[in-house]
């Protein structure tokens, strides 16, 4: 199944690639026009998407598997191996030779006691010390809908709809000023509320320290709509699509700089309908709220990942002995 995301940019929109001087510069990809000649286009990348997709997945299905757990007051616990495997996708770990030696009982046994149940990691795949298992789910780039990319967008499959109007690629790209200053005299201020401020400003900065810096950073304007999309290149379920949509309700920002004030998007689902939507997120509801499931997932974040490697791990500490 393949759904189709609307971005529309409600703040100026920075996906940082290099710095010249004070600016940074934006992400942009060389997209052949209808001319035949290449021209740089600003894009949100989609290990970008993936990654900001990834962290609220995980906080989607924590918040859904705690109110559960206190509904049935039940505790929650989590080790941090496995929070890590949900929000950075885990840490691969061990020899480059090793990951052909795993027993398949251990793969099996992770899979159906760990992967399976964690939803996040069913969707999104993940590192787990000696073997990668592959996600479920591609993120594509996302594009701006500009007359240069406008025919690049219908033969992807995402711009179904002939009447938007686009804008011109050299019309979308601003720089904002961001700025830095030193803000020593106000923190010495605090003297009238703090009865001591110990140290001196010198101790901690250098006296050539600037007074304040202009930084240049390149954004895509606000208004400006970028199209991308989500598809299962391993068959999902309804569940794990329920999730996914689930998530994708909650996105909010893109980009760098998002506590600057920078970032914010209003996301549209494209091609799926409310109905469909409905289906899918109630199957994920249902999957999380059954006792016996929800039982299995308690069990499986306080799992340390690395325990499934403990027996091997101690044979070959012993053939190396």
């Amino acid at each position: 199944m393949k759904v189709v995301l609307k971005m529309k940019a409600l703040e100026p929109i920075s996906v940082g690639y290099e710095s010249i001087g004070i600016e940074t510069l934006l992400y942009s990809l060389p997209v052949i026009g209808e001319d035949g000649k290449p021209i740089d286009v600003p894009v949100l990348p989609g290990n970008s998407l993936r990654g900001v997709l990834r962290d609220q997945m995980a906080l989607q299905f924590l918040e859904d598997v705690i109110s559960n757990a206190k509904n049935n007051n039940k505790d929650v616990k989590a080790h941090i191996g496995t929070l890590l495997s949900l929000f950075s996708g885990g840490i691969l770990a061990g020899k480059d030779n090793e990951q052909s030696k795993v027993e398949p009982n251990i793969i099996k046994n992770i899979m159906e006691q760990y992967v399976y149940l964690l939803l996040p990691l069913s969707i999104m795949g993940v590192a787990i010390k000696k073997i990668i298992i592959p996600g479920k789910l591609k993120v594509g780039i996302g594009y701006p809908l500009t007359e240069e990319t406008k025919s690049l967008l219908k033969d992807l499959g995402v711009l179904q709809n002939d009447k938007e109007v686009p804008s011109l690629l050299k019309d979308i790209v601003h720089s904002v000023l961001i700025t830095r200053k030193d803000d020593t005299s106000k923190v010495m201020q605090l003297k009238e509320l703090l009865n001591e401020i110990q140290g001196e400003p010198k101790e901690v900065k250098p006296e050539d320290s600037a007074i304040q810096q202009r930084l240049y950073r390149q954004v895509v304007i606000p208004g400006t709509v970028f199209y991308s999309y989500v598809e299962d290149v391993i068959p999902m379920s309804d569940e794990e699509w329920g999730l996914v949509i689930k998530t994708l309700k909650r996105l909010s920002n893109v980009g760098g700089r998002v506590a600057g004030g920078l970032g914010k998007v209003k996301i549209e689902i494209v091609g799926v309908s409310e109905e469909e939507q409905k289906k899918f997120i109630q199957a994920y509801d249902n999957y999380i709220s059954n006792s016996n499931n929800l039982k299995k997932i308690l069990n499986a974040l306080k799992t340390d990942p690395n325990s499934y490697f403990v027996k091997e791990d101690k044979e070959e500490q012993q053939e190396e002995e």
